[in-house]
């Protein structure tokens, strides 16, 4: 039983405990992802099965596309809504030409970008959360990353709401992305909603649900082209 599922995970959980769910659903020796979704994200996980687990390099390479609601004015320790409120404004006006020309500052654009502290990023053997948990501070290296697609789906002025859509390299943080649009425009802004739509060829419109999880879901190796 080697293969691929397609996941649209829930709310709430974490990538760790969906893969755990599977394994023990299939009775599979070895199921990894292709790619960590946080608790507070949902959509597109893809879920790798046993032999298929030596391909994970392969999927986590692929390009993402997400769906992102930013609420400006408002800032977190740990970049999204689930964290504690560090640092908070007074609703400003900030026009729609100001975000369309923060937003071409990245569309299509490499940018050095910081990853949040509370990320699964391992740094002298300890991943940066455990860091941030202890109130420990470090100084978190940036990576190259590239912005392919940055589009504003919708705007919300009067509640400091941005909609987005991001198609991004593999190693982006959309919380860190907010955050430094955010900058651009002069103020600060968190995760309200994330969900991720598409990792290379696989759509979240293929995926299913966890309580859907079975072998015959299984998507073989033989009969996926992505390989």
């Amino acid at each position: 039983m080697d293969g691929i599922i397609l996941i649209d995970k829930p709310q709430g959980k974490t990538s760790h405990q969906v893969v755990q769910i599977i394994k023990k659903k299939l009775g599979a020796q070895k199921v990894g992802h292709a790619g960590t979704l946080d608790p507070l994200a949902t959509g597109l996980l893809v879920i790798l099965v046993n032999k298929a687990t030596k391909s994970s390099n392969f999927f986590l390479n692929k390009d993402k596309v997400y769906e992102v609601e930013a609420q400006l004015f408002k800032e977190t320790d740990t970049g999204d809504i689930t964290g504690q409120i560090i640092k908070e404004e007074k609703i400003k006006n900030i026009e729609l030409s100001q975000i369309h020309q923060a937003l071409s500052f990245f569309n299509n654009n490499e940018y050095w970008q910081k990853p949040p502290l509370y990320s699964a990023i391992k740094l002298k053997g300890k991943k940066l959360y455990q860091y941030a948990r202890q109130g420990l501070k470090v100084e978190v290296p940036a990576r190259l990353v590239k912005i392919n697609r940055l589009e504003l789906l919708d705007y919300i002025p009067q509640q400091g709401v941005m909609k987005l859509l991001v198609n991004c390299s593999k190693g982006t943080y959309i919380r860190s992305l907010v955050k430094d649009i955010a900058e651009k425009l002069g103020t600060i802004a968190t995760v309200d909603q994330l969900r991720r739509i598409s990792s290379g060829n696989f759509h979240v419109k293929e995926a299913i649900s966890l309580e859907e999880v079975s072998p015959e879901k299984l998507i073989l190796l033989e009969e996926t082209s992505v390989l």
